[in-house]
Order: structure tokens, then C-alpha cells, then sequence
């Protein structure tokens, strides 16, 4: 984890929040929206600022902007169900991911960074489309097969939602990191 003063914490934590607050209405983006930055800024968050805190002040954050938005379309408020408790452990895989790689400076191998992030990711799709079908009350009840093939044409436009911020984040980190082990 970066060693970052109070205010630096607190703009990284700003930033995460707009990321997620100007991308939150499309879950794979369209010609007119970006895709959703949630998954990815969780685990940047975790890399960033590590700590329950953190995780807690952005958990809240997401809730408030998903309040916000359920107020102002049907679609969004449709994803209110037991389910959305759902959301806690799949940002906290995220979360933790990050803070993994923020341990022994892991993120400065990027490929290794970007193996992980992809698992974890993977991780999290399952976990939140498995919370999703089990307590939305949307879904009949399914098979582990039926499970697989329901969400499993989700999965590559889910990945790649999150590596296409995670890519450059994590390979700027890396160059950022070598570039001070190199002015020291």
C-alpha cells in the first residue's frame, strides 16, 4: 500500500467515488456510456488506501449513488432485492485483492497484477450473479448447470468492463513504482 498522507487518501478516495458515480448506470457501457468502474475501483481502492475504512466510506458511497439512481429509473431500482447484500462480498474480494497486491509491492509485476485481478473479477461475478439468483426472487431455482450456462454469456463483457480500467491503472502503478526505486 502507497504510503499517502491524510489528504492524498482522501483525494484517491474522491477520485474512486466519481469513477464509480459517472459510470454506475451501464453495467457493459453502450455507444453513449462508459461501462461501470465499480469492480474496478474497488480493487484500486484496495490497492490504494487498504482498510476496513476505506472499503466501508466507498461501500456507502456506491449505496448512496444506487439510492440515488433507484429514485430516478425503474431499472435501477428493479436491483434492490435481498440480493444486493450480495454486493458486500463480491467489493470486498475486490478489496482485498487489491490489498494483496499492495503487500511486497506485488503490483509491480503487472502481469501478475493484471492474472489476479482477472481472478479475482472472476470471483466476483460469481459471487454476485450467486446472490443475485438466490435471493433476487427473478430466477426459478437452478441446477449448478443451469447456474453456469444462465450467467456464464455475461461473464467476458463483465471482465472486460474491469480490466479496461484495471489495465492501464495497474501498468501506470507499476511504472510509477519503478520510476521512485529509481530516483532513490
Amino acid at each position: 500500500m502507497p504510503n499517502l498522507s491524510t489528504s492524498q487518501r482522501l483525494s484517491v478516495l474522491l477520485a474512486l467515488v466519481a469513477m464509480i458515480a459517472s459510470t454506475r448506470m451501464s453495467h457493459f457501457g453502450s455507444a453513449n456510456l462508459l461501462p461501470d468502474a465499480s469492480l474496478a475501483m474497488f480493487l484500486l481502492g484496495g490497492l490504494m488506501l487498504g482498510g476496513v475504512s476505506g472499503f466501508i466510506v466507498l461501500m456507502l458511497a456506491t449505496f448512496g449513488l444506487d439510492i440515488y439512481m433507484a429514485q430516478s429509473s425503474a431499472e435501477a431500482a428493479w436491483c434492490f432485492s435481498p440480493a444486493y447484500t450480495g454486493l458486500i462480498p463480491t467489493y470486498a474480494v475486490l478489496w482485498l485483492t487489491g490489498m494483496g497486491l499492495a503487500q511486497k509491492q506485488r503490483f509491480v509485476r503487472p502481469l501478475l497484477a493484471l492474472a489476479a485481478s482477472s481472478a479475482a473479477v472472476g470471483v466476483a461475478f460469481i459471487v454476485s450473479n450467486g446472490f443475485f439468483l438466490a435471493l433476487s426472487g427473478t430466477a426459478a431455482p437452478l441446477s449448478l448447470g443451469e447456474f453456469v450456462l444462465a450467467v456464464a454469456p455475461y461473464f467476458p463483457a463483465y471482465l472486460a468492463s474491469a480490466m479496461l480500467y484495471l489495465t492501464p491503472a495497474l501498468i501506470a502503478a507499476a511504472l510509477w513504482q519503478k520510476s521512485r526505486a529509481i530516483a532513490e
